[in-house]
Parts: C-alpha cells; sequence; structure tokens
C-alpha cells in the first residue's frame, strides 16, 4: 500500500461511520422533573403542564405534603396507553397508579417508552380533590 492510501484509511473510516443507518445512535430519553409540594393549603405538581417526548422519562420528587402517589386518569389518556403505561410504572399499587411516597425528597419515575402521543392527566389521589392534579403532553 503507498502512503497516501494509508492515510486514506481513516477517513474512509470516518466517512463510513457518518453514513451508519439513521436511528443507529439515538440520542438518550431525556428526564423531566416534576415536584410534588404543599404550599400553605394548596397541593401541587410543579409544574402542571409538562410536554414530553416519546421516549422521555419523568421523575416525581416528593418534596412536602406527603404522602403522595401518581395516578394517572383512566378516561384522560390517548387510546392504547393503559398498557404501556402500566408497563412502565414500576411498583404498581393499582391500575395506573404508582406507590405512596411517604419520605421527603422520595422519587418516582415513569416511562414513556412506547407511548402514543397525546395528553396523559394525572392526579395525586389523597390530593385530587385539593387540586393536585397535571398533564402530561406526549409529542
Amino acid at each position: 500500500m503507498s502512503r497516501w492510501s494509508l492515510a486514506l484509511v481513516p477517513i474512509l473510516a470516518a466517512g463510513a461511520v457518518a453514513f451508519a443507518r439513521p436511528g443507529a445512535h439515538a440520542a438518550p430519553p431525556v428526564t423531566h422533573h416534576i415536584r410534588m409540594e404543599q404550599r400553605g393549603a394548596k397541593y401541587l405538581f410543579v409544574p402542571a403542564d409538562l410536554t414530553i417526548k416519546q421516549g422521555d422519562l419523568v421523575e416525581f420528587d416528593n418534596v412536602s405534603g406527603y404522602p403522595h402517589d401518581i395516578e394517572f386518569d383512566r378516561d384522560h389518556i390517548p387510546a392504547e396507553a393503559r398498557d404501556v403505561l402500566n408497563a412502565n410504572m414500576p411498583q404498581r399499587q393499582g391500575d395506573l397508579q404508582g406507590p405512596f411516597l411517604t419520605q421527603p425528597h422520595q422519587k418516582y419515575t415513569v416511562s414513556f417508552k412506547g407511548a402514543p402521543k397525546g395528553q396523559y392527566h394525572f392526579f395525586c389521589l389523597p390530593h385530587r380533590a385539593l387540586g393536585m392534579v397535571g398533564v402530561i403532553t406526549v409529542k
């Protein structure tokens, strides 16, 4: 091999990587954070309205006013989302319901891998009547 052909090998190898099939190096999912808070007599998700991409994760942080949980409203999620959410919610207490978080800064993460696009209404069961509700929009 001439010295010129040896010099081309790294360039060709680099070019081969650039032409890898689309999606072969997909970006890792983004983790979004929602705080679960009590402010005086108010119980809140902060933010209460969140937009994410399919495959992203949502981490709920029990900041104050516990116990809290995450439950998705069966009547206000996209069609075909129920089975996906149930599969992506570890340690479920029931259908579309995560475990109760009873300790400060206890966290619970829900994956939206495979989740259909649309709006996912959720609430904290103990504080729903006090307005602790939110919506995640999957784009």
